[in-house]
């Protein structure tokens, strides 16, 4: 099973709150030009801005108190803009801002804005009942927008009906409008053309949304020339709509082609917007289309193949020193190496899609390009969603080919890193399926108990079926196979748990959790009746997105009761607990839970989980000290050999971020301890020790060595020879000025890298620039005396001999230019014309720069055309 790399889209937002424009200016003497720029600040989104106007405002004792609530109401709705929500509800629960009938509704914002929906939910429930209420109508919309967001499809629906029954017309059919939104993303096709209102009756403003419903509805239908025609007619009349609105019409109109028999001609219409659109934001749903719609066993030729194949050709414009910490078990892998890259979807998405494509050619070569190509996603966007999905890919191609102790590090590597619950569960699945074929039961069904825990629907009921099965194998459930073909129970406990099972296994997540309260309502006094609301915690957390508050709930409950929590791991319930502040990107709770749980649960494995969670966090609010000292202690302690490595790489990237000369000889120390180590991260780590030893202690001699014997070993074909040959050239180049023929070593390095850059023009443009750097610092052969800047030009222009445009500018233009400085510096003026507006013919981001340089040197020694 493939995981969907691309999240379904949705037809409403998931959290659209509808924060209302700032209005009208307040009345006073003294502040109104305050309060006016404030205003002004907040209709402009600065946000800041805004803030610090009414703060000046509340700071001037002239006002009155009515006009000191109105300012107060402003500066919190100024502060939930900008994601303060804390500040915000400080602000609101003042007493003189509480008075004012406005404060109730962005308290509800900002609670919502905090993650607690369901708090949010009654405070908007009981603005919506209030006639007299201030923005009544904005709170019900914000409330149906809240309970979508819980996954409660119905209690929306229900909330837009009675919207949709005002007396004005423009409340009543938008709401209606919001209702064939989520009945369409629901496939209730049927009931959504009930609910749609007739387009006279549609406010102007709605229209473009009445429009894309109505398209959508007709593609639902089976209409598909009039779906293709109404999509078509969005797409060339942008007015009025939001971006993703406009890009989702687009795709709509290649559904309706592809519906029509014409794939081919969807699959061209979409490369044709993606090539005019690359950072569009429904960039995950063309390019899973994309994906779907590739044929089982492509041909290289491919349209959508070669179109991706174009793409790919970006390269990252530097290695900087420190990424974010990234397993690989793979040590012959570029993926080892952490980049910080310019996020860039387009080529993330065509690294990942191609990959998929060249794998299904299902040649030795088009197998191993397509791991390169996994291997260069998980390296330059190791951030990016679809790194550890790189990941996960990789290691089920390896299953499949027999390469199972690599696969299931790969899988090990997954589940300890990825934030993903769901990618996490399929990590696990296949770790589970693995060991059931190779005779491990036990191993197995703990594995898939870990999957069906992460998993939602029928992934998740998959998992439950094989933990079922290897239980059985292992000699768990008695009875079970008796049970299961008779259907009389010939244990009531037995059956009891049989029923949990299929509540968990058989159902969506919503339905679950009511297929367990029914269980819990039939066996109230079940020893597993802890256990059933732990698993709806868990549950909640592994919802896209996590459902925070209704874990939050099912925790309090069992924490509530003395008898649950007796029955349940304290050390679990606390980790619980602490994902959940972990997921709410509440870095201050999430390191206090997780300090408690250390002191509380000491030597448990939850406990060096949390130790991780604790030094993670740390380092992201960059208390670097305490991350270390954190990290360290867990590496000295931990039993589990790739655990402490992490903790020791991260320890060391803690300490070689402190600015003091001790920390930074102490952080290689630090890297040291996770060389030693042969576990996932040893590439990483290795890596990072030589470029510390670069970049922040100038000891190019020792990390030159060090490389050396490591790229020497490489095999010439593996992709981890380019991030070691550009890191052994930059200690080698450093090394030229107090040994000259380290310019010769460094040379030699970037020309054996030159091979491995022929398919990426990017790559190549940033060798060429390495090797004319290397050349202008070499003496000539044939004259000692001067340097090889003849050699030199010869590397930076060849960049320019290109007859299409770069995909990357960067290193291009360096070339460009330092060409340019060469000829300019030989006085050779109508070459370095000709060079200068070979630049500027690229139309780069110097172009402007080049032309001028042209015109000047053309003026000032009167070189002209004929």
């Amino acid at each position: 099973m493939l995981l969907d790399f691309a999240r379904p889209m949705k037809l409403w937002p998931l959290l659209s709150l509808f924060l209302l424009a700032s209005q009208s200016a307040l009345p006073g003497q003294g502040v109104a030009v305050l309060e006016q720029k404030g205003d002004d600040a907040l209709a402009s989104g600065l946000w800041e801005i805004a803030e610090s106007r009414f703060r000046e405002c509340l700071a001037d004792p002239s006002l009155t108190a009515d006009e000191k609530a109105k300012v107060g109401v402003r500066l919190a709705e100024s502060l939930i803009r900008a994601g303060k929500s804390p500040e915000a509800l400080e602000c609101l629960n003042l007493s003189f801002v509480a008075k004012n009938p406005e404060s109730l509704f962005w308290k509800a914002q900002a609670i919502a804005r905090t993650g607690h929906f369901a708090e949010a939910v009654e405070i908007f429930s009981q603005l919506l009942a209030d006639p007299k209420a201030p923005y009544r109508t904005e709170a019900g919309f914000s409330k149906a927008n809240l309970l979508l967001a819980l996954e409660k499809s119905d209690g929306a629906l229900e909330t837009l009906e009675n919207l949709a029954n005002e007396a004005d017309p423009q409340i009543s059919n938008h709401a209606r409008l919001l209702e064939v939104e989520i009945l369409l993303d629901l496939q209730q096709a049927a009931e959504a053309r009930k609910r749609m209102p007739l387009g006279d009756q549609v406010s102007v403003k709605d229209r473009p949304l009445a429009a894309f419903l109505e398209a959508n509805l007709l593609l639902e239908e089976g209409h598909f020339p009039e779906a293709a025609n109404a999509f078509l007619a969005l797409v060339s009349q942008k007015q009025g709509q939001t971006l993703a609105r406009h890009h989702s019409a687009v795709i709509g109109y290649a559904d309706a082609l592809k519906a029509q028999g014409d794939q081919e001609g969807a699959a061209k219409y979409l490369l044709t917007f993606i090539q005019a659109n690359p950072d569009s934001p429904v960039l995950d749903a063309t390019f899973k289309r994309l994906e779907q719609w590739l044929p089982d066993s492509p041909p290289l030729t491919d349209p959508i193949l070669e179109q991706l194949a174009k793409w790919t050709e970006i390269r990252p414009s530097e290695l900087p020193a420190l990424g974010p910490v990234t397993n690989s078990p793979d040590t012959g892998s570029a993926a080892a190496w952490p980049i910080e890259s310019i996020p860039n979807d387009l080529l993330a998405y065509s690294l990942f899609t191609q990959a998929i494509g060249l794998h299904r050619i299902n040649t030795p070569k088009s197998k191993w390009d397509a791991r390169v190509l996994m291997d260069r996603l998980r390296l330059e966007y190791p951030d990016h969603s679809l790194a550890n999905l790189a990941l996960y890919q990789m290691a089920r191609w390896l299953l499949d080919e027999g390469s199972a102790d690599h696969a299931l590090a790969l899988l090990d590597t997954l589940r300890d890193t990825t934030k993903s619950p769901a990618l996490r569960g399929e990590a696990a699945f296949l770790e589970a399926r693995s060991a059931y074929l190779n005779g491990d039961p036990k191993k197995a069904f703990q594995l898939f108990d870990e999957a069906a825990s992460a998993l939602t629907d029928g992934p998740a009921k998959a998992a439950r079926l094989n933990a079922g099965i290897a239980r059985l194998r292992s000699g768990e459930l008695n009875g079970v196979t008796q049970i299961l073909q008779n259907g009389v129970p010939q244990d009531k406990e037995l059956e009891a748990d049989l029923e949990l099972e299929r509540a968990l296994s058989t159902t969506p997540p919503d339905v679950s959790r009511k297929a367990i309260e029914e269980f819990l309502a039939k066996y109230p006094d079940h020893p597993r009746a802890a256990e059933a609301r732990l698993a709806m915690a868990e549950a909640a957390l592994t919802s896209q997105p996590p459902d925070l508050s209704f874990a939050s709930e099912q925790l309090d409950s069992l924490t509530a009761s003395a008898e649950a929590s007796a029955a349940l791991p304290p050390a679990k319930l606390a980790l619980v607990r602490l994902r959940i502040a972990d997921l709410s990107n509440d870095p201050a709770a999430t390191i206090a839970l997780a300090r408690s749980m250390i002191a509380t649960y000491p030597g448990t494995p939850e406990a060096a989980d949390a130790t991780l969670t604790l030094g993670r966090n740390l380092f992201e609010t960059k208390d670097y000290n305490l991350a270390r000292l954190a990290l360290e202690n867990l590496a000295f302690s931990d039993s589990d050999p790739e655990r402490a490595q992490a903790a020791w790489l991260l320890a060391a990237r803690s300490a070689a971020l402190v600015p003091t000369p001790s920390s930074k000889e102490q952080a290689l120390k630090l890297f040291d301890k996770a060389v030693a180590l042969p576990g996932p991260l040893l590439s990483i780590a290795k890596l990072e020790k030589a470029d510390h030893l670069i970049k922040n202690l100038s000891r190019y001699a020792e990390a030159a060595a060090f490389l050396r014997k490591w790229f020497d070993s490489l095999p010439k074909a593996d992709p981890l020879r380019l991030p070691v040959g550009l890191l052994l050239g930059d200690a080698l180049y450093a090394l030229g000025s107090t040994s000259p023929n380290s310019y010769a070593q460094t040379l030699e390095i970037y020309d054996q890298l030159l091979p491995l850059a022929v398919k990426y023009p990017a790559l190549t443009y940033r060798l060429q620039y390495l090797r004319g750097r290397a050349l202008e610092e070499m003496p000539d052969p044939k004259d000692p005396t001067k340097k090889r800047e003849g050699q030199a030009l010869i590397a930076y222009y060849s960049v320019l001999e290109t007859t299409t445009p770069p995909v990357e500018w960067d290193y291009f233009e360096q070339c460009g230019f330092r060409a340019l400085a060469l000829l300019k510096k030989a006085g050779r003026w109508q070459a370095a014309i000709a060079c200068a507006k070979k630049i500027a013919s690229f139309n780069g981001p110097k172009a402007k720069d080049a032309a001028e340089q042209a015109s000047h040197l053309q003026l000032e020694h009167m070189i002209w055309e004929d």
